[in-house]
């Protein structure tokens, strides 16, 4: 999940449909009874004080799903929990109440682990158990990196059934596709581009730690006059995940540009540099029409230059994200999986697989 919006772009390719109330996410007790099962097994709040945990099980690739950054500023909608297990980061979620997924981080290279865990067997088998004492009928690990999924499908003891959804690939972009827009689909692009270097009113300025709370200026400017139903129906409130993301902002990580009309912040960009291909977008807005595009290509030919791609997560099966995501530029869909483990003895499953399913 990121924030990645502007006025204009919104008005083109978000739905004007707002979920109804029961189709929104209902945010779980921390007093539930799950919740409680898995703190008393040691988990520990996947909030912004956990950030350094996280941080040290970034992958140097980048490819790994929810960023330290992503999961502290949106710790409040995905409620979640974490444990360190056999040198795994095991991460819990929670809907309604009730935990529905987990998610793996791979112990940090280097990082010294008992012979037992370079198997997954021992994990899946702690992790299923829980899930059963928890009142789970399965075990369903989620944004699960192609590269290790066949370790994931290859558990003895289980029946296990694998799933891409289309709601949870990424989106990652060649930064050189970005800078160039070439081609008729990018043509109304290039001519916003354009007139955002042909303006002598707007300037860009460096984001710092001492200036990074102007990002609320200009979220206040675009959160006026909508409801906030508008947000609860894609994820969550941006402006509360904003001031979270303000907090962890170091600029000796993160990188960040403002941009100014006559004086006046109209926009923002915050990214990092996951290593020296990939970069991630985390946060952005502009409330003048067609600049958020000139906010990404300054970012890349001033602050990010060299990197190869720009990643900006998955769509949440929000069609507004999707579609402005894919609208954005040439881009390319990188999976990833879910793997949901039932007794392999267990007659039929749990749910049925969805379209584009591989089972095991």
């Amino acid at each position: 999940m990121n924030c990645i919006t502007c006025c204009a772009e919104q008005r083109e390719t978000f739905p004007s449909e707002i979920l109804s109330s029961e189709e929104r996410v209902s945010l779980p007790p921390a007093e539930g009874r799950a919740y409680r099962y898995f703190q008393q097994q040691g988990f520990r709040p996947a909030d912004r004080d956990s950030f350094p945990i996280f941080r040290q099980y970034e992958q140097s690739s980048g490819l790994q799903e929810m960023s330290a950054a992503i999961i502290a500023s949106w710790s409040f909608v995905y409620h979640g929990l974490y444990k360190i297990i056999g040198g795994y980061l095991c991460g819990v979620y929670f809907y309604e109440g009730k935990p529905v997924y987990f998610t793996l981080h791979r112990p940090p290279e280097g990082f010294a682990v008992p012979a037992a865990a370079h198997s997954l067997k021992p994990l899946i088998d702690i992790l299923w158990e829980m899930s059963r004492e928890a009142g789970l009928p399965f075990l369903q690990i989620k944004f699960i990196d192609e590269t290790y999924l066949a370790e994931y499908r290859h558990v003895p003891g289980y029946h296990i059934v694998t799933e891409r959804r289309d709601s949870d690939d990424e989106y990652v972009y060649r930064v050189q596709d970005l800078l160039e827009l070439s081609g008729a689909a990018n043509f109304y692009k290039r001519k916003r581009l354009k007139r955002c270097f042909d303006r002598t009113d707007i300037t860009l300025r460096p984001m710092t730690n001492e200036n990074v709370h102007i990002c609320l200026e200009v979220e206040e400017q675009w959160c006026r006059g909508k409801d906030c139903t508008y947000c609860a129906s894609f994820g969550g409130c941006e402006k509360k995940a904003l001031e979270i993301m303000i907090d962890l902002f170091d600029d000796r990580i993160h990188k960040g540009l403002f941009l100014y009309q006559d004086d006046e912040p109209s926009g923002y960009i915050i990214c990092e540099k996951m290593s020296e291909s990939l970069s991630q977008l985390y946060f952005g807005k502009a409330v003048m029409e067609g600049y958020f595009v000139y906010l990404i290509y300054m970012m890349y030919k001033t602050c990010l230059t060299g990197v190869e791609y720009m990643n900006l997560n998955e769509d949440m099966g929000s069609m507004g994200l999707r579609l402005f995501k894919s609208h954005l530029s040439v881009h390319e869909r990188w999976p990833k999986y879910i793997c949901t483990y039932t007794n392999a003895g267990a007659e039929g499953r749990s749910s049925p697989p969805e379209e584009g399913v591989c089972s095991h």
